[in-house]
């Protein structure tokens, strides 16, 4: 081969080389993160693991939580936000895990019996003080329901009472993506999320008198455990 030909094929492979050098590497996917289908209906954000010991409050790790959509709501004021807070915990810790509150699962029973009876008495707390809750809210008490606990919109919850409809929507599309057309379901009428907005607000002025008595309690756990 001439020595111009094996130069150039030299400078091929280290030009090939570096190519490969500099390419980026794909992102590391976490296992245990939110998929795309699961961010799309609600927020999650990634919060520290807390234990509660005889010496205090410990980090233990970190999880993906999913965020009450209360909390970026328009509208919401300080003391609506606290009895809102308030509420989601006495149902978290109503909802946790029968097993787990029953079981110490941890690496080499971390927790002991103590640690297993605290469980079951935070969520036997919590489902009397949601029931406590709940008994003054009324007929309003399924809408507050929908949408500080079932992290409903107004327009889902109004068509969970009241059904929906479908409607065309264009899709203009972005860059190497298309123009489609897409079907979306919305209420039946633009009055019932309207009729569902109002509710949850009037409501939630009886459920800051409601969670009055329990916002100085400190036994209700919001960690939820499923």
């Amino acid at each position: 081969m001439p020595k111009s030909d094996t130069l150039a094929a030299m400078a091929a492979q280290a030009t090939r080389r570096a190519s490969r050098a500099t390419s980026p590497k794909p992102a590391k996917v976490d296992p245990f993160a939110p998929t795309p289908e699961q961010r799309e209906h609600a927020v999650y954000v990634e919060q520290d693991i807390v234990d509660v010991k005889t010496k205090g409050r410990v980090t233990i790790g970190k999880a993906f939580r999913k965020q009450p959509r209360f909390e970026t709501m328009e509208g919401i004021g300080t003391e609506q936000l606290k009895a809102l807070r308030c509420y989601r915990a006495a149902f978290d810790a109503s909802e946790m895990s029968e097993t787990k509150c029953a079981l110490d699962v941890r690496p080499r029973g971390a927790a002991g019996s103590h640690g297993a009876i605290s469980a079951i008495e935070a969520r036997a707390f919590g489902a009397s003080t949601l029931r406590g809750i709940e008994c003054q809210l009324g007929a309003l008490v399924h809408t507050l329901r929908d949408v500080a606990l079932m992290d409903l919109t107004f327009s889902e919850a109004a068509m969970k009472r009241f059904g929906s409809r479908e409607v065309d929507w264009i899709d203009i599309g972005k860059g190497k993506r298309k123009p489609r057309s897409i079907v979306k379901l919305v209420p039946k009428s633009g009055t019932h999320r309207q009729l569902i907005k109002d509710e949850f607000f009037t409501g939630l002025r009886l459920l800051i008198d409601a969670v009055g008595p329990y916002l100085s309690r400190t036994g209700i756990r919001s960690d939820r455990q499923s």
